[in-house]
């Protein structure tokens, strides 16, 4: 199930999907007679292009998602009386050729630098790294311990949660280890609604701490606002993967309710 998932919602990315409307459409215009149909096919893939690569739908989803919740203060954190900061894993691929800093993904490495500030305005709290291995063999997790180490956390402040695969195997292996006490929960900015709906799912509240915040803006425009763009392509991705996310979330609860 989980490898069909990861399929089926990578069909549904923007790339492949325009890929998929385009050679859907070329194949009926060379091999069949429907050729409307083709040029229809054609043309929604083209212009679906265009509308992600210059960011039209995806940077105003972008930023609903991202403002949802605002970045955690050290001294909301010490009120609360936090004992934990969760950092949820963002991708790694593994080398031991390379620093662990290149084998973890740059998403994961600013959810750690975020982490790790909070914990240190934290006195006695301890940092939780969560992320197991999708199709590697070193958990994402172990990298992000090692990281944590080499940045000066003390080993003995670190624990593992390296068994998840995604999100929802996250809230469930974490809620046992924090019993119940006050933790802050650090991951994209973009990704927290998902991940607050899930860890609140299984009866937590965390302590949000969005990061990593893609929707901010530079004032004015410059020129290469005026064309189609490879990193709106990726935004796009990112959005359309975190609203699909939270529209299987919403699904399985309405079915289990």
């Amino acid at each position: 199930m989980f490898l069909l998932k990861k399929i089926v919602s990578g069909m549904l990315m923007p790339v492949p999907l325009v890929l998929e409307l385009l050679i859907a459409g070329v194949l009926l215009l060379w091999f069949t007679r429907r050729q409307v149909l083709a040029k229809a096919l054609v043309t929604a893939g083209t212009l679906l292009l265009l509308l992600e690569g210059f960011g039209v739908l995806s940077q105003f989803a972008l930023s609903r998602l991202e403002g949802m919740y605002s970045p955690v203060g050290i001294q909301e954190a010490r009120d609360a009386g936090v004992k934990w900061v969760v950092v949820l894993a963002g991708g790694s691929s593994e080398s031991e050729a390379l620093p662990v800093t290149s084998q973890l993904a740059p998403e994961t490495q600013v959810r750690m630098n975020e982490g790790i500030r909070i914990l240190r305005g934290l006195s006695g709290a301890r940092l939780i790294v969560s992320g197991g291995r999708v199709f590697g063999t070193v958990p994402t997790a172990e990298l992000m311990e090692r990281l944590a180490v080499e940045l000066g956390v003390s080993p003995n402040a670190v624990v593992r949660e390296d068994r998840s695969r995604d999100t929802g195997e996250q809230a469930g292996y974490i809620g046992p280890l924090v019993k119940g006490e006050p933790f802050v929960l650090v991951t994209s900015a973009y990704h927290m609604p998902r991940a607050m709906a899930l860890f609140k799912a299984r009866g937590m509240s965390p302590i949000p701490a969005p990061t990593g915040h893609y929707a901010a803006s530079p004032d004015g425009l410059d020129a290469f606002d005026f064309f189609p763009r490879a990193d709106r392509l990726s935004l796009s991705e990112i959005v359309l993967h975190e609203l699909l996310g939270l529209l299987a979330f919403q699904l399985g609860e309405a079915l289990t309710s």
